[in-house]
This record gives structure tokens, sequence and C-alpha cells, in this order.
């Protein structure tokens, strides 16, 4: 390429290799050597777009987005979602609902619809929020099923869990078999006091989908929060675990199931790498709460507090430093 910097099909082929090797500094080099040349392709500047999206170079990917904006492509729809994905990181919202609006058709076009009925209840109008996706164009059941995901979300984020609940139950019994329904209508079944009901359809789930981590998870940890059947509870999130090895939440939940079946070394191993591989509050409450009972106060003290700081409103950490550490 040095030798013969002009042979534009070489360079492109090289820039995509470089791309599939996740080397996108040099790759987005090459593309924008490649842009320079063909000032009118608008491939070549979309490119360097996502490219710059995956180096969290947003300013870049949006400044490039806006100019392929102006080189009147045949599809802009694709160009719209995503500066309406950059405003909504920039927590723009309404230029962000304006850029999803004019996604006129094509491949983004629902995920668009979803977005804007999204903003819209995040904005406090989710009566339009939700007759709004009542109106949305599906073109089949794993449509169906986002737009009623996205309604229930709404309502849930309204402070309306029954509602939710409701909506959910509804279409579970249009698809009485849906994966994703069966297991958002159990969790929701189970924030909401139902607890027969959250471990009838995690049951369902499992027997339709027995390669379902989460299931497994969910179920399993449930009895745990609730103190039932223990041992059958550790079995449900070990094989979570055979299922997800690498998964922060499941390594959680085995540990805090080791945790409450008396295995405090077992269980610590475990909650400790799940923190490592995710900081997230419920696990800092567990595994500060499990070295507390281990007589490590200090270092569960240090979790908590540090955990407390990056999450303020979190229940859980609350819940266990009232517990242990009551003012």
């Amino acid at each position: 390429l040095s030798k013969y910097p002009d042979m534009h099909e070489t360079r492109l082929q090289y820039a995509r290799a470089l791309l599939e090797q996740k080397q996108f500094k040099q790759s987005r080099e090459e593309f924008q050597r490649l842009a320079k040349d063909n000032p009118d392709n608008p491939d070549l500047g979309f490119a360097i777009a996502m490219i710059s999206l995956q180096l969290k170079d947003l300013q870049g990917a949006e400044m490039q987005l806006r100019q392929e904006l102006g080189k009147g492509r045949k599809d802009q729809s694709v160009v719209q979602y995503y500066l309406g994905q950059l405003c909504e990181a920039k927590e723009n919202e309404d230029e962000a609902m304006a850029h999803y609006r004019e996604v006129k058709g094509g491949e983004y076009q629902f995920a668009a619809q979803l977005r804007i009925a999204y903003l819209l209840g995040k904005g406090g109008k989710l009566d339009e929020a939700r007759q709004y996706l009542h109106q949305a164009q599906a073109d089949n059941n794993q449509q169906r099923v986002q737009l009623v995901l996205v309604e229930a979300q709404l309502l849930r984020e309204a402070k309306r869990a029954e509602d939710a609940y409701r909506v959910l139950q509804q279409s579970l019994e249009k698809l009485p078999n849906h994966p994703d329904l069966l297991y958002e209508t159990a969790m929701l079944a189970d924030r909401t006091g139902k607890p027969d009901v959250f471990e009838q359809l995690m049951r369902k789930l499992i027997q339709i989908r027995p390669d379902q981590a989460h299931a497994y998870n969910a179920l399993g940890y449930g009895l745990l929060e609730r103190n039932e059947r223990i041992p059958e509870a550790v079995q449900l999130v070990e094989k979570a675990l055979q299922l997800a090895p690498d998964d922060p939440a499941i390594m959680d939940s085995v540990g805090w199931g080791y945790y409450r079946s008396g295995r405090l070394d077992d269980g610590l191993k475990l909650l400790r790498r799940a923190f490592s591989g995710n900081p997230d509050p419920e696990i800092a409450a567990h595994l500060g709460e499990l070295l507390w009972v281990r007589g490590d106060k200090n270092e569960a003290r240090k979790i908590w507090q540090d955990s407390l700081k990056a999450n303020p409103g979190n229940e859980h950490l609350r819940e266990a430093i009232k517990k242990f550490m009551p003012e």
C-alpha cells in the first residue's frame, strides 16, 4: 500500500481486515484516506461514523453522521437513527426524538418507534407513549412482544406495577409460550407479591427453554430470598452457573445460596469473583454480609460504604447496613 497508495480496492480490503481484527483506530485511518479520495461515497463516511462509535468518539461520530445527512444518500433513515442514539447519549432527548421521527422505513424503523415511545414515557407523557405503542406497526410476534415489554417497562417505571403486570398477562394469554413474555411476567409477578404465579411461569419457561440460565437463576434466587426450600434453590442456581459460568449475577446467586447453606468459604470465593466482575450494589450487600458474619467487619464496612457512595439510593445496601450497623 505504501508503494501503490492509489489502489482503492486493496486499501478497502485492508481497512475491512483491520476492522474484523478489531483494530478500530487503524481501520478508521484507512477509511478516512479512502473517503478523502472518494468524497461522494456515502458508505465510506458511514463506516467512519460507526468505527468512531466503537472507539467511543461520540463527537467524531456525530460530526461524520451530520456530514452524511448533507450528501443526499438514498437511505437517510439509518443516519437519522444513529443521530438519535447519539443525542440520547448526550441526554438531548427532544432532538433524539426528532431524529427518530425521521426514520421513515428500513431496518431501523421499528427500533426508532420503540425509542420514541420510551422517550415520551420518560418525559412524563405516559398515555401518549402507550397510545403510540398501540398504533405502532409490528411485522411479527417478536416485534409485538417488544411493544408490550416497552409498555410494561414504562408502567413499572411510573410505579404502576399492577397495570404493567396486567399488560403482560394479557399478552401472555395470546402468546402463552413466548420465552420473553414468560420471563418478564414471572419477574413482575414476583415483584407484585404473587410467588406462586412466579414459580409456575418460571418452571414453564425452564420446560420450554431448558438452556435458559437466567430462568434457573431467577427461580432459585427467588426461593433463597423467601427462605424456602434452600437445597432446591441452591441446585437451581448451580444449574444456572453451569449454563453461564462467567455471569457475575449468577455467581452472586450461588455464593448467596452457599452462605444461606452455611458454606461460608465457598460462598465467599464466588461472591468475591462476582463482585470483581461486576461491582453491583446488590452483590456488594451480599459480599459485605458474608464478610461481616465471618468476622471481617472492616472489609465489610468498606465495601458497603464505597458502594453506597456510588449507589446512594440502593435498598439492598441500605437494608444490609441497617441490619448490621444500626445507627
